[in-house]
């Protein structure tokens, strides 16, 4: 049975093996550096979870809660346990906590990318026209361009605006 537990700290128990597996699933210009994680986890509106099946560590998930929707910043499977449904579980398990829910993913310049598209479209996601560019995790580099994908519906450009409004106060603390 798939549970999830929430990590609160640095110092959870399962917390190394989330940020091990989030170093390995992620680009580094994707990835929060220590200060940040801290100040995600302290952040009400945030929630990293592990996410097992019995004993076995499947994958985690960053996400923010915010008025009307959530943001899932990141998901990632272990690689291991890829392509058994673990991801259509844990992600099915994150939409019903909210009627909107929102991600990004990288432009469609490889087949990788394009793969993920239609994974999340077949769960009922749908992308969006808005220019979008995600702020820098790290100083000195540049904010990167993605796709803002939505559940269960297309989002308006105001609801847009309020994503990436929040997205740069809350998520990324600008």
């Amino acid at each position: 049975m798939l549970v999830q537990e929430k990590i609160i700290t640095l110092d959870s128990a399962l917390f190394r093996r989330v940020d091990a597996l989030y170093a390995g699933a992620f680009p580094w210009h994707e990835q929060r550096e220590t200060p940040a994680k801290i100040r995600a986890l302290s952040h009400p509106d945030y929630a990293l979870e592990a996410w097992s099946d019995g004993e076995i560590f499947v994958g985690l998930s960053g996400s923010w809660t915010f008025d009307g929707y959530v943001y899932i910043e990141h998901l990632a499977i272990d690689g291991a346990l890829r392509s058994r449904g673990y991801g259509r579980a844990v992600l099915e398990r994150i939409l019903a906590r909210s009627p909107l829910t929102v991600l990004e993913i990288d432009p469609l310049t490889s087949e990788i990318a394009r793969r993920r598209l239609r994974f999340y479209e077949s769960m009922g996601f749908h992308a969006n026209p808005w220019p979008h560019t995600h702020p820098a995790y790290h100083q000195g580099m540049d904010a990167h361009r993605l796709i803002v994908l939505s559940y269960p519906q297309p989002i308006d450009a105001g609801c847009y605006r309020r994503f990436s409004e929040d997205l740069r106060r809350q998520v990324m603390g600008e």
